[in-house]
């Protein structure tokens, strides 16, 4: 069975894992959200990663967005310690 995006899979063959509700983690007061805007579509798309704090998605305190899954990675990162930072 094969869950999520897969790397060194053809993003082609792996079309209906390209949804806007791809990853959403939760701690404390913050919401780290992963998403592919528009869906399903691998031409114009990108995964946009956003981290809010209190609910407030108008005024997320990090945001970024990428066609590549690598960066993706490396991203995810990079809000983990802005959240640390602000938390602190």
């Amino acid at each position: 069975m094969r869950v999520g995006i897969i790397a060194n899979i053809p993003y082609s063959e792996q079309l209906w894992s390209f949804k806007e509700d791809i990853l959403q983690v939760v701690y404390n007061d913050f919401v780290l959200d992963l998403g592919w805007y528009p869906e399903f579509n691998l031409k114009e798309g990108s995964f946009k990663l956003v981290v809010v704090k209190d609910d407030d998605w108008w005024n997320p305190i990090y945001c970024k967005r990428t066609q590549s899954i690598s960066e993706v990675r490396k991203f995810i990162l990079k809000a983990v310690e802005v959240a640390e930072r602000i938390s602190k």
